[in-house]
């Protein structure tokens, strides 16, 4: 047995205890499912993404959250996945013990099956899962909205990218309990599965926001042909950032970082009036109107006087 099978049976196989794996003795699973699956991928890399030092049980903790955002976006429920992994040599076999424990406990805590994957050795660490979602006949896959549609969004904005923020090292002068909030929003996001599933019907589209929420929003607009009204007084914020916004100068500079970091993993969507009724009676907690859209095109932001404002970015861009 090399090294590489004896990394594979000594962390990977007690994730992988199930029998569409194949004990990850082949170089492919067997799915053994019936039902319609969606299937989406992503990737994390090194000096762009997270940083080397960054907790390896964080990083497989987010690496799978990012991948479960998209299947809650479509209203599906998490399966299983693959992942690729490639990573320095030195110290792998501590950085591996840790980033499996974070693998583990995610996998559990979203009933989530490992079936394989690939495994290699670089300068810099790269990780990607591709990730399987079940979905009845009726899924989130329009991504058209409607004139005069609400526009909503799940729980709050804007935590995440302050995080990111402190880890760059800005907002040094915040409570340590403070950090530690705004740090675990950006590590560790949660996926909004069960909102996914509860608007199928529902929704006229449903998107999470990981690259920014204008950014997001821009472009359902352009698709949609449509003109997206966006008020900052309706955007939901958490106690903590709002201690945050009242104690800086520059407000539109943190409303940028709130509408434009991305990183939240929240939902965004809109519901037709004719639908309205249907939204109140699933119950839903935490989520908040935020917008409209009309006749026209492109993004249009009312500051909390209802007067136009404009931002010089929009979000993150891949390249």
């Amino acid at each position: 047995m090399n090294e590489e099978q004896e990394i594979i049976q000594k962390y990977f196989l007690p994730i992988a205890d199930n029998p569409e794996s194949l004990m990850l003795s082949n170089d492919a699973a067997f799915i053994n499912k019936q039902e319609n699956m969606v299937i989406s991928s992503d990737m994390m890399i090194e000096d762009v993404h997270f940083d080397k030092l960054d907790d390896p049980f964080c990083l497989a903790q987010k690496l799978l959250r990012v991948n479960l955002s998209d299947i809650a976006a479509m209203g599906a429920q998490p399966y299983g996945y693959i992942l690729n992994l490639s990573i320095p040599k030195l110290n792998h076999e501590l950085w591996l013990k840790r980033f499996c424990k974070g693998l583990a406990k995610d996998s559990e805590k979203f009933n989530l099956k490992l079936f394989g994957g690939d495994l290699g050795s670089s300068k810099n660490i790269f990780m990607s899962v591709t990730i399987l979602g079940l979905v009845s006949k009726k899924f989130h896959k329009n991504m058209i909205a409607h004139e005069g549609s609400e526009i909503f969004v799940s729980d709050t904005l804007g935590d995440a990218g302050i995080g990111l923020q402190i880890k760059k090292g800005k907002f040094s002068k915040l409570k340590k309990s403070e950090k530690f909030f705004f740090l675990s929003k950006f590590n560790t996001p949660l996926p909004q599965i069960k909102l996914g599933k509860s608007l199928i019907g529902i929704a006229d589209f449903c998107k999470d926001i990981s690259d920014g929420f204008l950014k997001e929003i821009k472009f359902i607009s352009k698709i949609s042909n449509l003109q997206a009204n966006i008020f900052l007084s309706e955007i939901p914020l958490s106690r903590q950032l709002k201690n945050l916004y009242n104690n800086v100068g520059n407000k539109k500079k943190i409303w940028e970082l709130i509408l434009c970091s991305g990183e939240d993993y929240q939902l965004f969507f809109s519901v037709n009036p004719k639908k309205k009724n249907l939204l109140k009676k699933k119950r839903i907690k935490n989520i908040k109107r935020v917008g409209y859209f009309q006749k026209g095109s492109g993004l249009v932001i009312y500051d909390q006087n209802k007067k136009i404002i404009k931002f010089n970015n929009d979000g993150f861009s891949h390249f």
